[in-house]
């Protein structure tokens, strides 16, 4: 896992689909049939062939994954997990889709590479690399796939970046 940087983000918004239960119920992780492996079926299906619905896409060849975090999370192993693409308005929001908009903040950013991906990457960031100087400022995680991601199938051979919301501690 490769520290890339610390950027500061304005609010943003996204919009997709959602997910909201144990994702990983009818699979295991990094699994298309598990629950977020459908998520991301859902909305693929949605996005190619109604493309023209989303409008204001500002980033067209990367979709994002966000998993949320609640109180609920951490009682039941339920998430909100959302996958969408990011848009520079909000304008017209299919009926089908949902949309987000995530706060300004910095975020740490970590390029993934190969089985760093389906590693305990979050574990690692929040025990390892926080530490002296960072706490989360918010319970999310952006993942980004671009052209680097291969697919599910070739993960060994895929890279992706993920954005983990921070603050500097307060010492």
């Amino acid at each position: 896992m490769e520290f890339i940087r610390i950027t500061e983000v304005e609010t943003f918004f996204l919009i997709g689909m959602n997910f909201f239960g144990d994702p990983f119920e009818k699979a295991s992780a990094w699994s298309e049939e598990n629950q977020i492996g459908e998520l991301w079926k859902r909305f693929y299906k949605y996005y190619s062939t109604n493309s023209g619905l989303i409008k204001n896409v500002r980033f067209q060849d990367c979709t994002f994954e966000i998993h949320f975090i609640t109180q609920q999370t951490i009682e039941t192993g339920l998430f909100d997990v959302f996958a969408g693409v990011i848009v520079s308005r909000l304008e017209d929001i299919p009926i089908e889709c949902v949309a987000r908009q995530l706060p300004p903040t910095r975020y740490a950013v970590f390029t993934l590479k190969g089985e760093e991906i389906t590693s305990d990457w979050g574990g690692e960031i929040l025990n390892t690399w926080l530490g002296k100087e960072y706490e989360v400022s918010y319970n999310f995680s952006v993942l980004c796939y671009d052209k680097r991601f291969k697919g599910i199938d070739s993960v060994e051979s895929s890279e992706m970046d993920v954005y983990i919301p921070v603050r500097e501690k307060n010492i």
